[in-house]
Parts: C-alpha cells; sequence; structure tokens
C-alpha cells in the first residue's frame, strides 16, 4: 500500500509540473466562416462528398446554441446543390436565375402542396403514394410540421392549370404554392429532382451537415457543416460552421507557408485562435463571425494543409495566449522590418501587452522603396478623397521612440497642411494603379527640393532648421553663423553637413524606402520563423512578441 501511495505522490508531483495542465477544460466554441456573401453570394451552391466512402447529408438547421438539429437525411448523393425559390436555368452543373440562350433543364419555383401538416414517416408514406400516382414528390419542412409538395411549374398559370387534375388522381386536396425569399430547395447536382425543400419562414436558415469528414465547395475542402442564409430575400450566402480547431487548420497554411518550422507554425496557430475567439462579432450582421479574406483571416480550408500544419494545431490544442486571465488580442503582420510598434501609436488604444519589440532575429527585411512626384502624390491623395488641392511638399512629421512612422504630413499649394496619422500614415500614398506600397510604418522619404539636407535619427530635415528628438519632446532649432546646430538630450552639438545622396532626383521627387510589411502590431510572423529557426519554441515566441503573458488553457467559466 506504502508502494502505490508513493507512486501516485510521484505522479500528481510530474503533473503538477508540467507546463500546461490538461485537466483545464479545452474550450473550442464552434465558428461560422462566410465563404460567398454580399456580392459573392450565389444563386446555387454546390457541395460534394470529399470521400465516396461516407456519402450523403443531413438536412436541418443550427439552434441558438450552434447545435446541429438534423430533420431528414439522405445516404445515397454526394452530389447536392442548394437554391434559392426561383425559377433556375440549368446548365451543365451550373444553375442561373436569368434565362439562358442553351440549357439543358429548368426548375420551376411554383408548386402544388398537400394541405395538411404531417410528420416525417407519414410525409414519407404519402410521397410514396404520389409517386406510385407517377407525380414527382418531395418533402418541405417547416415550422410546424412536414409538408408534401408536388410538381414544379415555371409559372403560377402552369401550377394553376395543373392544380384540380392532379388533386383529383392522388386524392388529396391541393393549394398552389408561390415562391418566396425565405425558402431553399436542394436538387441532385446537375439536375432538376429535387431532394428536400426547407422554410422556416425565417426563423432559422437552412443547415446541411455532410456525412464525409469533409466536403468539397466551389474547388476547396471543408470540415464541419454549411449554412445558407438568404438575406433579405436575395442570393444565398454561404457559412462554413465549424469547430475551432478544424478552423485553425484551415488558416494556418494560408497565413504563413506549411514549410515554415512547426515551432513558427505553432506560434502562428495561437495567435490565429486568439484573435478569432476576439472576433466572434465582427460579421454578426451577415449572420457569420469572421469572413475569410484578409479582412478577418484567409481561410479556404484544407487544401493547403500539410501534417506538419495539422500537427501543429493540434499541439496547441485548448491553449490560448492569455494577460491576467483573459484571451488576449494577438495581433500579427508578415514582418516588422526590424521593430514592432505600440499598439496606442497607431490604433490609438493602448494595450499593456502589445509593446514595440526590437525584432532581435528578424532575417527577411522585406524592403520596398518605390519614386513619387508631387503630382502622381497629389493624384493618390485626391482619387481617395483625403485632399483637393495639390501637394507641394511632403514628409515624416512624427516617429516613435522606436523609428517607426507616426505621422505623415503633405504642405497644400495654399499653404496649409494635412497630416496622416495612425493606419493612414502606412497606407495614404499606397496606389496599386501606380504600384507603389509602402509595406509597413518603418519608412523614411529621402525628397529633393532643391535643399541641403541630413538625417538626425532616421528623420530627413532640410537645412532651413532642425527638429530633434531629445527627450521625447520637439527641441526649437537653432541657426548659428558659424554652423547649423541642433539642441540634443546631450546639449547643443554640431551636425556636419554633407550632400544628400538622392541629389540626382528631379526637383520634386520623392523616394520612400523601408522595410516591413503589415501593421506592425504584435507578432513578426518572418520575425517568428527566424526565432524558431533559432531553435526557439512556440512559448518562447509568443513570450517575446507580447509582453507579459502566459500560454495557458483557458476556461470561459
Amino acid at each position: 500500500m506504502k508502494k502505490i501511495l508513493s507512486l501516485v505522490c510521484v505522479l500528481c508531483l510530474f503533473l503538477a509540473f508540467l507546463p500546461h495542465t490538461a485537466a483545464a477544460r479545452t474550450y473550442d466554441p464552434i465558428i461560422k466562416v462566410g465563404l460567398n456573401y454580399d456580392s459573392k453570394a450565389l444563386p446555387a451552391a454546390n457541395l460534394q462528398n470529399y470521400s465516396g466512402m461516407d456519402t450523403g447529408y443531413a438536412f436541418g438547421y443550427f439552434d441558438e446554441d450552434r447545435e446541429f438539429v438534423s430533420t431528414y437525411e439522405i445516404d445515397d448523393e454526394n452530389k447536392i446543390t442548394v437554391l434559392k425559390n426561383t425559377n433556375l436555368w440549368l446548365s451543365g452543373t451550373d444553375y442561373s436565375d436569368t434565362p439562358l440562350a442553351n440549357y439543358s433543364d429548368t426548375v420551376g419555383a411554383y408548386c402544388l402542396q398537400i394541405d395538411e401538416y404531417f410528420d416525417l414517416d407519414d410525409a414519407l408514406d404519402v410521397i410514396d403514394e404520389v409517386e406510385d400516382e407517377g407525380y414527382d414528390a418531395y418533402l418541405c419542412y417547416t415550422a410546424k410540421g412536414f409538408r408534401v409538395r408536388i410538381g414544379q411549374y415555371m409559372s403560377g398559370e402552369d401550377a394553376n392549370a395543373a392544380l384540380e387534375r392532379v388533386s383529383n388522381n392522388i386524392g388529396w386536396e391541393l393549394e398552389r404554392r408561390v415562391p418566396n425569399g425565405t425558402c431553399y430547395t436542394v436538387v441532385v447536382t446537375g439536375t432538376s429532382h429535387i431532394l428536400y425543400q426547407f422554410d422556416m419562414l425565417g426563423e432559422y436558415p437552412l443547415g446541411i451537415m455532410p456525412f464525409s469528414q469533409q466536403t468539397w465547395f466551389k474547388g476547396y475542402r471543408y470540415y464541419g457543416g454549411f449554412e445558407y442564409n438568404r438575406v433579405s430575400g436575395n442570393n444565398i450566402n454561404v457559412i462554413n460552421v465549424v469547430g475551432l480547431t478544424d478552423y485553425i487548420k484551415g488558416v494556418i497554411p494560408y497565413e504563413i507557408s506549411p514549410s515554415w518550422p512547426i515551432e513558427a507554425q505553432k506560434a502562428q496557430a495561437l495567435c490565429a485562435k486568439c484573435y478569432t475567439v476576439n472576433n466572434l462579432s465582427k460579421h454578426r450582421a451577415k449572420g457569420f463571425d469572421l469572413c475569410n479574406t484578409t479582412d478577418c483571416q484567409v481561410y479556404y480550408g484544407t487544401g493547403n494543409a500539410t501534417e506538419v500544419s495539422d500537427s501543429a494545431v493540434e499541439a496547441v490544442d485548448g491553449l490560448f495566449v492569455l494577460y491576467d486571465g483573459e484571451i488576449c488580442q494577438t495581433y500579427y503582420h508578415a514582418s516588422s522590418g526590424g521593430y514592432t510598434e505600440d499598439c496606442g501609436n497607431i490604433w490609438g488604444k493602448d494595450i499593456p501587452y502589445l509593446k514595440a519589440v526590437e525584432d532581435t532575429y528578424l532575417e527577411s527585411m522585406r524592403p520596398f522603396s518605390f519614386t513619387a512626384n508631387l503630382s502622381q502624390i497629389s493624384w493618390i491623395l485626391q482619387t481617395k478623397g483625403y485632399v483637393t488641392q495639390d501637394v507641394t511638399d511632403v514628409y515624416v512629421s512624427k516617429y516613435s521612440d522606436v523609428g517607426n512612422v507616426l505621422a505623415l504630413t503633405v504642405e497644400l499649394e495654399d499653404g496649409s497642411t494635412k497630416t496622416f496619422t495612425g493606419d493612414r500614415a502606412r497606407t495614404a500614398l499606397n496606389s496599386p494603379t501606380l504600384g507603389f506600397t509602402v509595406g509597413s510604418h518603418r519608412y523614411t522619404i529621402n525628397g529633393n527640393t532643391g535643399e541641403k539636407t541630413v538625417n538626425i535619427n532616421g528623420k530627413q530635415v532640410e537645412l532651413d532648421g532642425l527638429y530633434v528628438q531629445g527627450d521625447g519632446k520637439k527641441a526649437e532649432k537653432i541657426d548659428l553663423e558659424d554652423g547649423v546646430v541642433a539642441l540634443t538630450a546631450n546639449g547643443i552639438e554640431e551636425i556636419t553637413i554633407t550632400q544628400p545622396q538622392q541629389q540626382t532626383h528631379k526637383k520634386g521627387e520623392y523616394t520612400i524606402t523601408g522595410t516591413g510589411s503589415g501593421h506592425n502590431i504584435g507578432l513578426s510572423q518572418e520575425g517568428a520563423k527566424s526565432m524558431a529557426k533559432e531553435g526557439f519554441d512556440f512559448e518562447e515566441i509568443i513570450k517575446f512578441y507580447f509582453t507579459d503573458v502566459e500560454v495557458d488553457y483557458y476556461d470561459p467559466n
């Protein structure tokens, strides 16, 4: 007995000194991700089981707790298409809500309906009876129960013409049913054969849970189920409903390369998880949590995932980055260019764990450089609606203590100025049309207006007077007859003047040169890669970029 107790004590001590305790509750919420929505919403959305061994689908809806409620199942089809309830024309596997010149079939939105509600078994029996009489019949699930619908017609007149004849033949009283904005139709892909309809009158949108572990949608494979939301009766928004861990498996290979060191991928997985949980209401008005673009996080399912990227996500299952017990806003960007930045300096809100960090191990600086003249700069800012006058000068008017740009100022033809701060200090001069991109906040502007210039602490200054950083406040310019000096933290110092390197530029041209890519807040992905190559683990990487945080399990209760 003493030996058993000793073994138990040793085991308890071993568990106590594990870096993370698996006894804590694993927090893995269900996420709704918008795949096609707004202008990309569809009149028809195809699904296909990924595995030929696991075919079929359950139809129903996701309740308030995001639990799937099944109302009907099929197991003999692996390719299905969800249609909005309107007349559609079919060509191949494509369904169009506008008439096609060359089409093979149509799906009519008008139908006949037995004027009675059924439970599932009785409805299926009635469908068999109707089909024995030679008519196509199918289920429609409603809030009050199942309805049996018969046929499909391209107009109300056609449906009316068939109503009395069909009613007499099958022995049931029928009514005509017209299209509406809350109904969904499911057909066998590439056909007009209706498998099922769903119409909860807006109480719930249609949900589908495939029987295969992964499912094809528009050339990508996804875990989880799908929800179809018709906004104001228009086209169908397609939403992937998936657990957090499986969702992150579809983010990591698109945010960083799956060939990168696994510790960097683990760190990225943690950042992506924390970002997800902190942004679940971002697109709530559209019926989902996050989109699948860079506006949220790039997400295209499992196509680019590898065993390494999946194992990286699984390795941090249940773990989060925490500050005072709460999940952190773990922002990330491609490359800091040398130094990250205080969140408050860029986004206006100080967050204690989002502080400037020297990117000590960074290998890929991602340099950028372009030259723009005043005419181009004026066009960019006028096109964006930032100014209405022509620009006569542009310069960095404020750097942070670590050398990142906090303010960009332009002078206008009437002598006034316009200053861009925060994100716009980085993005104001960007122009895809002209091929100009300021990659990060870490840049300088070397302009030539015909005057000599010097560079003090990374800031280009014309020699009509100097403004330099001393103790963090601007110092007054000092001009002396026997030379140019500046008031610095060490007192008055003489500045040695040299001709600027860019003197070959034409007057009024500006070269913007810098390093990095992104907003400079939080984790630098290139820096994380470099740290992983140096042998740092994911927790060390996280604690390097996020100040005073912990990596641990999270219990929402």
